[in-house]
């Protein structure tokens, strides 16, 4: 049933009055009366008994007066819900990242974009090492924060460098090394270490420690484990120290102190990825507002 011959009916049906019901209709009295005729011969029944001075509901009428409205009600109501859906997916973004939850990178970045555009839906996903692109491409996540190493081969994501993060180490606090402004590849060659597992993100893990074996850190000395909570527990109990990025910082662990590393050969390069020909509105603002306020190593 057409929608707009069933607001012709109940027009006339609230009205009785053909001239009165044309005119809330912005149609001609000829037109009311030819919607109303084709719409008795679609269903087979007469809606309106009428004569030169009245118009009056059937019984059948009375009764498509009530569903039709009904129907009406719940069509106005879908189609609002999937403007709402529309709107929802156009001015929605899911963020992912690398790091501890607390990314003293990501979050200011977030928390200021979505105090500029409060309008869209931002939802963050914490991610590990290597998972990023996959996700970019199945549409999981619409722009990734991810490791250069992770972005070789990806022909089909544009990216752009945001900034090096050069690393730092997480020490104990009753460490005797705590006391130390600036780490040396002297001053640690002889500590226990912990680090992320190569098994996690491989491609883009390996190109870390490679670079942490040139910037004088013997990773072969190291223990691996699968998760950086597991790292920061060790770091806590005093039984190892851990090489990480600088703005994984855990300010909350009070036991724990990060001394910077004098070698810039050990570093981590932070790109911002997502999908070619991704023209998502609320994508494009979140590229140009981080490219303008992302940190710049």
């Amino acid at each position: 049933m057409d929608i707009h011959r069933m607001k012709c009916f109940l027009c006339l049906a609230e009205e009785l009055h053909f001239t009165r019901a044309a005119r809330k209709q912005c149609m001609a009295q000829s037109t009311m009366s030819h919607q109303i005729h084709n719409m008795e011969e679609e269903l087979g029944v007469q809606l309106f008994q009428r004569n030169n001075k009245t118009v009056v509901l059937t019984q059948a009428g009375e009764f498509l007066k009530g569903e039709f409205i009904r129907l009406l009600e719940e069509y106005d109501a879908v189609v609002s819900e999937a403007k709402r859906i529309d709107l929802q997916a156009v001015n929605s973004l899911t963020i992912g990242y690398h790091g501890p939850f607390n990314w003293m990178v990501s979050h200011p970045l977030f928390g200021n974009f979505k105090a500029g555009y409060p309008e869209i839906e931002l939802s963050l996903s914490l991610e590990n090492w290597g998972d990023i692109p996959s996700k970019l491409q199945s549409g999981e996540i619409g722009v990734g924060f991810i490791e250069g190493a992770e972005l070789e081969e990806q022909r089909n994501l544009n990216s752009r460098f945001l900034y090096r993060d050069y690393i730092c180490f997480a020490v104990p606090g009753t460490h005797p090394l705590a006391s130390k402004k600036v780490l040396r590849a002297e001053d640690i060659k002889d500590e226990p270490m912990v680090m992320v597992d190569l098994s996690i993100g491989r491609k883009s893990i390996n190109a870390i420690h490679q670079r942490l074996i040139k910037g004088g850190i013997n990773i072969l000395k190291g223990k691996l484990l699968n998760k950086f909570e597991n790292c920061m527990a060790m770091v806590s109990a005093g039984t190892a120290i851990s090489p990480m990025p600088q703005s994984f910082k855990q300010n909350f662990w009070s036991d724990i102190v990060y001394i910077d590393y004098e070698n810039t050969e050990a570093y981590v390069d932070i790109y911002m990825a997502w999908i070619r020909g991704n023209n998502s509105p609320a994508l494009q603002k979140f590229v140009q507002f981080a490219s303008e306020t992302a940190p710049r190593g």
